[in-house]
């Protein structure tokens, strides 16, 4: 997402550290799935896997609805706003483009939704090389070039693919960075500087294990959902998704 973030406090009530809990038992669990250590050969997961990722969104959609609820936060998203869906979904899990292609494939449209989400992977590294050729821009960060591409990249007014009728159509599979952000001011707002949006990240026991996860489980592919279902796709373009044969 775009613009500058505020911190807001992490509760550590009787509820909070109970969903802490929860969503690190699912984290260990998920990465002890069997099937694992094989998928860069076999390219596949088990549908337990899947079932605990819905179990963990679940437990961590709790978990962000107790933060916000336990706390004086006059959050103004609502159903029907989408103006979070014009900005660049950045720091997917690997295993999230997994769990999205797993669902995507089977539809009738993906052909024209992986076109799109190619187009907007080529806009998003135009941003990049852009920042990166100007000379005024030799002593960046890679911080200030993300900043910038993400920036652009809300302002070209791109959207996702994903939304119809004004409604995300994965909105149960939605990855954690689209799980996390709120804004605390109007919506259109949102994809400026002077917005106020703040993320609610997953504990800190399941991130690390999320993490560590995702990169076991890494393909060649990008944090920026575009890019990574982009890669993906290219990866298992002859490789229908199914169990390995016996």
């Amino acid at each position: 997402m775009s613009n500058a973030f505020i911190p807001i406090p992490s509760l550590r009530d009787a509820e909070s550290q109970r969903l802490d809990a929860s969503m690190t038992a699912l984290a260990s669990e998920m990465a002890s799935v069997d099937g694992i250590a094989q998928f860069a050969q076999t390219g596949w997961l088990p549908d337990r896997f899947f079932d605990l990722l819905a179990e963990l969104y679940e437990t961590y959609d709790s978990y962000v609805a107790h933060n916000i609820a336990a706390s004086d936060l006059k959050i103004q998203c609502k159903v029907g706003c989408s103006r979070c869906c014009r900005q660049a979904v950045h720091g997917t899990y690997s295993f999230e483009i997994i769990n999205l292609y797993r669902q995507l494939r089977q539809s009738a449209v993906y052909p024209q939704i992986h076109d799109t989400f190619l187009k907007h992977a080529n806009e998003f590294q135009g941003f990049v090389s852009r920042f990166k050729q100007n000379p005024a821009n030799a002593a960046a960060t890679e911080h200030d070039m993300l900043v910038f591409a993400m920036r652009s990249y809300a302002a070209a007014n791109l959207w996702c693919p994903l939304l119809v009728d004004n409604a995300c159509s994965v909105y149960a599979n939605r990855p954690v960075p689209c799980r996390m952000y709120h804004s605390l001011t109007d919506p259109i707002l949102c994809v400026t500087p002077i917005g106020q949006t703040f993320n609610i990240e997953p504990p800190a026991n399941a991130s690390r294990i999320l993490a560590e996860l995702s990169d076991r489980l890494a393909f060649p592919y990008s944090t920026f959902l575009a890019q990574g279902l982009v890669a993906f796709a290219a990866v298992r373009q002859f490789r229908p998704w199914a169990p390995p044969a016996a």
